[in-house]
């Protein structure tokens, strides 16, 4: 919780900062509010770092093959990755990079999960 709040509180001042800088200086105002969001996923980090010791975790207490729990925790990070991108192309006004930094995320993502897709069908060739 004291991690959502730092990373709230941050990201809420930093945007009320490149609100009033905006009208000024358009440049600053981008580049601040591209500072502040990876401030802001340092932060995160510090969660998702203790995501992925669970799920190494997981994956020595379990038959869970460590592919596809890698799989889900690299498809989480594309996606995080993928959306700060895009939203900081959105905010300069670029929504043609938005879209393409999105589509090459949804491509990663993909590629990120053929593990899991290869474990859930050799799963489904054991039942039959």
């Amino acid at each position: 919780m004291d991690v959502l709040l730092k990373a709230a509180g941050l990201a809420v001042a930093g945007s009320a900062l490149a609100v009033v800088l905006k009208k000024d200086s358009p440049e600053i105002s981008l580049l601040l509010t591209a500072a502040v969001g990876i401030v802001v996923l340092h932060i995160a980090l510090t969660q998702l770092k203790s995501a992925a010791e669970f799920a190494s975790k997981l994956t020595r207490l379990t038959d869970i093959p460590s592919a596809s729990v890698s799989a889900v925790m690299k498809a989480v990070g594309i996606a995080v990755v993928t959306r700060f991108a895009a939203d900081v192309c959105r905010d300069s006004g670029q929504t043609a990079a938005a879209s393409s930094v999105e589509l090459a995320g949804t491509a990663a993502a993909l590629f990120a999960a053929l593990p899991l897709m290869e474990t859930a069908v050799n799963m489904i060739k054991s039942l039959l």
